[in-house]
Parts: C-alpha cells; structure tokens; sequence
C-alpha cells in the first residue's frame, strides 16, 4: 500500500510540474523581422513547436537592444536581448542608461540570462563603386551609424573618434536608420555608409548585393583598442576578421569589392529574462534550443556560429537557475 501511495504522489508531482508548463505563452522581443536575432527566435519557436513542447514562443519585432531590455522589465516580453557591455552599462548607469532613474536601476537587478551567442556583428558598408576604402574617407559623408533605440549609433561614435572623426564638430553626418531603408537610401546614392548588424551573410545586405555590389570597412586594430580604453566595459568587445574569398563566396564572387580582409566588431548577445520566470519553463526553453540547435540553425545562414562552448562565457548577466539546472546535467557548468 505504501509503494502505491508513493506511485501516486510521484505521479501527482509529475502532473503538476507538466501542468505549469501547460500553456505557457511566451513573447520575444527582436530587433526586426530581417535581424538575425529575429531568425533565432523563429528557430526557436518551430523548435518548441516540433519537439511537442508545452511552452510556445512569439517574436516581436521590436528597435534596438536598449528598448529590448526596457521592453523586457516592463512585461512587454518575457524574452529580449541585450549586449554583455550594454547590460553592465546599464546597471552602472552608463552611456545610454545614464538618465535612467535609481528605479529602472533597480529593476535592471531583476535580468537574468540563458545564454550568449556570437552571430551578431557590427560591419560598415558603402557602395562597392565607391571611392570610400577605409573610415577615415568617411571625413565629410553622409552615413547611417546605428538604428533607433539601439546602442550602435553610440558605439560608432566612440570608435570614429579614435580615428579623429567627431560628429558633433560636424566631420561627418550622422543619421540613425533602419538597416532596411539605409540601404535604401545608399541604393539611391543619399547616403554614403551604413552600419549593419547581422552574421555573414547578412540578410539585408545579401539582398542589396543582388543589385549593386558592396564593399566591407575594415577597422584598424590599434584604433580599436583605443576604443576599448576608452568605451565603458570595453572590455567585452572584440573583432572578428573575414577572408575577402570567404565574404566572396557567400555574397557572390562579383557582389562583393573586397580585396582585403575586414573585421567586424562583435560582442556576446545575452539571451535575457525576468527573474521571476519560472525555473520549468526556463529549464524547458534552455534544454530544447540546444537539443535542437541544428534546427534553430537551419532557420538561418547566419546562425551556423553559433557554439554551446561560448554561449556561456564573457556574459554580464547572472544565469537563471533553470539554465544553471540544465548546463548542469549537460556537465558544461
């Protein structure tokens, strides 16, 4: 009788774990339909969707990573996404959060994070009939910096100055666009340079190749390393170097003007929840994007970087005990 009493109460514990999981909704934010952040959530959603979870996940598209996290302790999404440098940032009260009250502040406190990935990268791009080579031919342009809401307007600017170029003393004309309508606009010949972010290819890019071929900036090592020094938390950042052959043979060998390799400033993109997420359902969205990360991948050509081996290091967030609970059965924590 005994034996059957305990049957039954481990059946009942299992039920009701099962059951709290019954019907969870959960909402992403993502910066833009055409972002690679935005593709990894609809892997991860089809992921949960194939594996018969009961968990079920929506994108939204949202701005920059600024307005993702607000977003985020704001319960306008239980998901988001923000940099490892801008979340120190933010609890520091730096750069782009420096106006935030003592109350955002402490909400902030509230973020935790599943994982990191590494797809993500800050590139400068002009017309491959451009005169532009490198960024000091920036001096006296027209050029997108970073997109509404987000933090790469602000980065570009920190890392313009070390090459001496300064907006505010109107060395060139800073605008903040969509990726979408920037290239637009370069299409159009408005506008000299744009900023992207994205893995190789980039969506938009690979799009805006077809017509017209492009040309990657490099930056210059030592002046990224001023920009470190003098970047809060630049620490996080580094530089990520591309063969013009590779960048060739995934744009296409005559959509790309590269006979040199460039670099692309990349950092960890924090996977990011509320503390009050519920340790199942965190666990359970943890456990199936790496069960299924080969799918996830699939979604995207830009996702194929993405490595559990640095998912979880250089993050500024603390882990959600759900995520500890299963990198721990993994043996990767």
């Amino acid at each position: 009788m005994k034996k059957f009493h305990a049957l039954i109460l481990v059946s009942f514990l299992c039920l009701s774990a099962s059951s709290a999981l019954a019907g969870t909704q959960l909402a992403a934010g993502a910066i833009g339909t055409t972002s690679d952040i935005y593709m990894l959530v609809m892997g991860w959603a089809n992921a949960l969707k194939q594996a018969g979870s009961s968990v079920t996940l929506t994108p939204l598209e949202a701005c920059g990573t600024v307005k993702l996290l607000r977003g985020l302790i704001t319960n306008k999404w239980d998901i988001g996404f923000i940099a490892s440098p801008h979340y120190a940032n933010a609890l520091t009260g730096e750069l782009n959060f420096e106006k935030d009250p003592p109350a955002l502040r402490e909400h902030y406190k509230k973020v935790r994070t599943l994982f990191g990935i590494l797809s993500g990268m800050g590139m400068y791009v002009v017309r491959g009939d451009s005169d532009i080579i490198t960024i000091p031919d920036l001096k006296g342009k027209k050029l997108v910096i970073g997109t509404p809401g987000g933090m790469a307007g602000l980065v570009t600017r920190r890392l313009f100055k070390a090459y001496g170029l300064d907006a505010e003393k109107n060395d060139y004309s800073a605008q903040y666009l969509e990726y979408g309508s920037a290239l637009d606009e370069m299409r159009s010949n408005l506008l000299d340079r744009t900023i992207l972010w994205g893995g190789i290819p980039q969506s938009v890019a690979f799009n805006f190749t077809r017509q017209i071929p492009l040309r990657f900036l490099p930056i210059d090592e030592d002046k990224f390393e001023e920009f470190r020094k003098d970047m809060p938390q630049g620490q996080y950042y580094m530089l990520k170097e591309f063969s013009p052959e590779l960048l060739k043979s995934v744009y296409g060998e005559k959509n790309i003007i590269q006979d040199k390799p460039t670099n692309m400033w990349t950092f960890q993109m924090m996977v990011v929840v509320r503390d009050d997420m519920p340790d199942d359902v965190a666990y359970e969205i943890t456990k199936q994007f790496w069960k299924n990360l080969d799918f996830v991948k699939s979604t995207a050509a830009s996702l194929q970087s993405i490595d559990p081996k640095e998912a979880l290091t250089v993050l500024s967030a603390e882990f959600h005990p759900g995520a500890v609970k299963y990198y721990k059965e993994k043996g990767w924590l």
